[in-house]
Formats: structure tokens, C-alpha cells, sequence
């Protein structure tokens, strides 16, 4: 099935999901959607291993924190550590401040908000769902009218209407920049 958003608007049907493909700007919103797919996929897939890499990352600043508190006077051995510690990261250094703007720009961005990350999340586990559920299986997906079925499935509703609702408001916001 290839999205166009230059196909007509032809549908008079009272069903929702019919009206929203109807709309010049759904359809627009979905073609890019679509042919941004990789990128989205692979900004997911980042978002997440950084999220799960999360405690481990913070547990780490953590430590060299502790080791870095100087309890008392004399307490070389600690502060050696704490060195050996950061002199293992600084091949980093250079990398990270080479994309220092980029690394804040995303810390400040929107993407790591908590609802984003919920979201990010949940489309993660459902393309792992996916692709467990179709692996290395003849995909056997029938015609227009088997389409048209799976349709009136309330789950597959659901999913498409969060697609055109985030169509509609990424085609907005692509509209406004």
C-alpha cells in the first residue's frame, strides 16, 4: 500500500478512520512519516539504549562523586582512584566536546521528556512484539478487502488513529517551521 499525499479526496463515508485519510494534510503528514521511517526507527532505538543505560550511567557519576569527596585530610589513595577513574573517559573528551552543542541541544530538546520517552517506550516494545510475531515467516497478507478487514479490528483502530492524530500534529508543526 503506497501513501500518496497527492490522491484526491474522494471519500463521503460517516467512518472516522475514512474521513482522516480524506484530509490533503493526513495523508501529507503520512508520507513523511513514512519516508522518515528509518530515521525515526533509529532516533527510537537510540532513545531507548540511552534510557536503558540510564541508572547504569548515573550510578557511574554517582561513584566518582563519592570517590572524588574527600573525607579528610591525607586521603591520596581515594583521590588517586577518582583520577584513574575520569583518566579512563578521557578518550571521550574529544568526541564530546567536538558535540557539545548537540549533546545539549538534545538534553534541552523535547525528545527526553518523560511523556516522549513513555511513548518512545511503548512503540519499542510493540515493534519487538512485531518482529517477534513475524520473523522469519511467510507474511501472508491477502488482498484489498483482507486489508480493508483487519481494519475493523479495534486494536489495529487504535494504532492507526494515534498514527494520523501524530500525522496531523507533525504536519502542523512541519507547517509552522
Amino acid at each position: 500500500m503506497t501513501l500518496s499525499p497527492d490522491l484526491p479526496a474522494v471519500s463521503h463515508s460517516t467512518d472516522p478512520l475514512d474521513a482522516m485519510m480524506s484530509d490533503p494534510e493526513t495523508r501529507q503528514a503520512l508520507a513523511v512519516i513514512v519516508a522518515n521511517a528509518p530515521t525515526l526507527a533509529a532516533l527510537s532505538a537510540m532513545a531507548s539504549q540511552l534510557l536503558q543505560r540510564g541508572p547504569e550511567i548515573a550510578d557511574n557519576v554517582n561513584a566518582l562523586v563519592r570517590q572524588l569527596r574527600v573525607e579528610g585530610a591525607g586521603d591520596e589513595h581515594r583521590i588517586g582512584d577518582a583520577i584513574g577513574s575520569l583518566s579512563s573517559l578521557a578518550p571521550l573528551a574529544p568526541a564530546l566536546a567536538a558535540r557539545t552543542d548537540t549533546i545539549t541541544s538534545l538534553l534541552d530538546s523535547p525528545v527526553l521528556a518523560p511523556e516522549v520517552v513513555e511513548v518512545v517506550g511503548r512503540v519499542g516494545n510493540a515493534a519487538v512484539e512485531a518482529d517477534a510475531a513475524t520473523r522469519g515467516k511467510q507474511a501472508q497478507v491477502g488482498g484489498a478487502f483482507a486489508i480493508l478487514r483487519e481494519l475493523k479490528d479495534p486494536q489495529v483502530q487504535e494504532g492507526l488513529a494515534f498514527l494520523f492524530a501524530f500525522a496531523k500534529a507533525f504536519g502542523r508543526q512541519q507547517s509552522q517551521a
